[in-house]
């Protein structure tokens, strides 16, 4: 009965049994076959293979589908300029201070109206006496001055082991070039009256683009204030300018509706940001410090007979 059953390739246990106990007899494995259940017998050797009823012709190889190219003409090409000396020396700057300042930032918007009004009074009879252009800068200097004779934490210098904090006000006033960003600074701007802030501001700001500044001109800085309002930027976190522990960013002054005594009217408004070094600086003298610059732009005339 194996015998057979391995000679037609088949599993005993799929054919009932009809012997004694159910065993799988010869006549049972044999019925099994005639019913066709069995396995298709083997061809005799040398036998040719049945062909199929139908033969698939041989596949076409499928066409490569085109892809498109985007590239503009010109997209590909490159430029390679070495960099100078002094963008080497504002990225190792900007790489110091990102690595080793614990940044911060707290921002407000000031109304900005008062002082517009004034220097639209101003300007002109200025430019005519002295010949210079009277911008927001120097208003903004002196705010910035008199805050930080109140929060003096942000008039200093920090370093891995020491503070330094400054008794004198030498603030540094970004001017941007193609060659790259530069920070003159004004020392003493606390001795300076806003004509005289004015003036000297316009004197380095002239002097950074022809790149004829002394290497004092740039050295000394306790504080610096950047423009990008000039840009017209409405807002930004400037990188400060280690090894100080504070800088003021001003931005676009212009014309907002705002809400004031339960009404909207336009005001001309700014947004000042300040950056600071969390590892000297805490939030709440650094928030008490740029409410401070704020107060002060809003009301210029009660700090501006001592500052003309």
């Amino acid at each position: 009965v194996r015998k057979l059953a391995k000679e037609h390739d088949l599993d005993l246990s799929s054919i009932r049994g009809t012997g004694m106990g159910g065993r799988v007899t010869r006549e049972d494995v044999l019925s099994y076959i005639e019913s066709g259940k069995g396995a298709v017998p083997a061809p005799a050797a040398g036998a040719a293979p049945a062909r199929p009823a139908f033969a698939p012709s041989a596949a076409t190889p499928a066409r490569p589908i085109p892809v498109p190219s985007f590239a503009g003409p010109g997209a590909r090409e490159e430029e390679v300029v070495p960099l100078t000396n002094v963008r080497k020396k504002i990225a190792e700057n900007m790489v110091r201070s990102r690595h080793t300042v614990a940044h911060c930032a707290t921002w407000d918007d000031v109304d900005m109206t008062a002082l517009v009004e004034l220097r639209a009074r101003l300007k002109e009879k200025v430019k005519s006496a002295y010949g210079v252009n009277l911008t927001y800068t120097p208003f903004i200097v002196k705010a910035v001055v008199r805050a930080l004779k109140e929060y003096p934490v942000l008039n200093a210098s920090m370093t891995e082991s020491e503070a330094r904090f400054k008794k004198y006000y030498n603030i540094g006033v970004a001017v941007h070039r193609d060659q790259g960003l530069i920070v003159p600074v004004v020392h003493d701007a606390d001795r300076k009256n806003l004509l005289q802030l004015a003036q000297e501001i316009e004197d380095l700001g002239n002097r950074a683009r022809a790149e004829k500044l002394s290497l004092n001109d740039i050295q000394g800085g306790t504080f610096t204030i950047t423009n990008a309002g000039m840009f017209g930027a409405t807002a930004s976190t400037p990188i400060i300018n280690h090894p100080e522990v504070g800088i003021l960013g001003v931005h676009l002054i212009q014309e907002r509706a705002v809400v004031r005594d339960h009404r909207v009217v336009v005001r001309w408004m700014m947004t000042l940001v300040l950056s600071f070094d969390h590892r000297l600086v805490d939030g709440t003298p650094a928030v008490q410090f740029l409410h401070r610059v704020k107060e002060l732009l809003e009301d210029p005339e009660s700090w501006l007979l001592d500052s003309v």
